[in-house]
Parts: C-alpha cells; sequence; structure tokens
C-alpha cells in the first residue's frame, strides 16, 4: 500500500530498497534463548518504547519547558528486570505481576489493579470531523502534483477509502500532511541564516 501511494518519480527514486529492512534486522537480531513473553518485551523496548511513548513523552515534555526523567527506565531496574524469569512478569492476563505486588503496601488496590488506560488522542476521528478541511487543503491534488512525492490519486483513494470505512488510514493520512507540512516549513521557504555574534573584549 505504501509503495503504491508513491509518484512514478519516488518509485524510482526508492528504486528496490526495502523499507521494512531495518525491522527486520532487528527481529532477527531477538537472542535465541529468549522465550516469546521476553522477545515480546524485546521489540516493545527497542521499536514501540523509542517510536511513540518516550518519544511523545519527550515533546510534550519540551513543549512545557520540563525535562522528563522515566523512572521506570533506569538501567539498573531494566538490567534487574530483564532477569526476572518470565513466569513472575506475568501471571496469567496479570502484567507487571511483581511490580503491583511491591507496590501493595504504599497504593490504593484499585488504583494498582485498575484497567489499563491509554492516553492516545482521538487522531482518527479528527481527520475525518474537525481536521477535515486540513486534510484536504494539505493534500490538494494540486499540491500533491507539485510536490512530486506522492501519486496525487492514490491519496485521495486512501482518504475517501478511509472516510467510508472500508481501511484504517489514519496514521497515514496523518504522516502524509505531517511530510506535506514540513516540506513547506523547511523546503519552501528556506529557514533564514543564523546571525553571527560579534563578540567583543
Amino acid at each position: 500500500m505504501r509503495r503504491g501511494l508513491y509518484s512514478a518519480a519516488m518509485r524510482d527514486a526508492v528504486g528496490a530498497a526495502d523499507e521494512s529492512a531495518p525491522l527486520l534486522e532487528s527481529l532477527r537480531s531477538i537472542p535465541a534463548e529468549h522465550d516469546a513473553l521476553n522477545r515480546m518485551l524485546f521489540l516493545e523496548s527497542r521499536h514501540f518504547l523509542p517510536d511513540h511513548n518516550l518519544n511523545y513523552t519527550d515533546k510534550m515534555g519540551m513543549a512545557a519547558g520540563v525535562e522528563v526523567r522515566v523512572p521506570l527506565l533506569d538501567l539498573d531496574l531494566v538490567a534487574l528486570a530483564a532477569r526476572i524469569p518470565p513466569a513472575e512478569k506475568q501471571r496469567g492476563m496479570l502484567g507487571k505481576a511483581i511490580f503491583k505486588q511491591a507496590m501493595e503496601p504504599y497504593l490504593p488496590h484499585d488504583v494498582i489493579y485498575r484497567p489499563k488506560s491509554g492516553f492516545g488522542a482521538p487522531l482518527r476521528r479528527w481527520l475525518r470531523q474537525e481536521l477535515r478541511p486540513q486534510v484536504e487543503a494539505t493534500l490538494n491534488p494540486e499540491a500533491l502534483r507539485a510536490r512530486g512525492l506522492f501519486d496525487p490519486a492514490a491519496v485521495q483513494r486512501l482518504v475517501a477509502r478511509d472516510r467510508g470505512g472500508q481501511v484504517d488510514g489514519g496514521y497515514t493520512i496523518f504522516a502524509l500532511m505531517c511530510i506535506e507540512l514540513w516540506c513547506r516549513m523547511f523546503v519552501d521557504q528556506p529557514v533564514p541564516a543564523v546571525p553571527t555574534l560579534e563578540v567583543t573584549r
């Protein structure tokens, strides 16, 4: 699907490069002796945490002028957790079993054992409703044709199929918008030169 969104020039530029190669290489690097849970945790630590949760945490902290620290990712604590037998980490459907048990003297039971609640933004709804005009303005065929990276007809089909509920294309549409907006900011409008400062003694 991704390659189907490229313009002909973009497909030629990308050539035979395999965009999934870094992920496949990471999969090959999973230590063979680890069981299924540790293999999943390995992938989480290599991909999901740095590419998603920690990335967002850092951006939101910086936006508020706060240097965020993630105490549960202290290197010594992570090394200790890696040595814990998998059966102790996951007890049936109860994840983080040791951590939850350790917190029982300090936190109410309802806090420790409440259902997990994510903090994702309603991006899919925004793109279909509140941000619909921005999607159309950013990904309009003329702009995409002028940029030359993506096939306007393929992008319009993706947006229509997403809005029709045939595919879940929200994050792909958002990525396309981010690329186009980034190009408008940093390619179309060159960053002004930083003035040099004269130091007097």
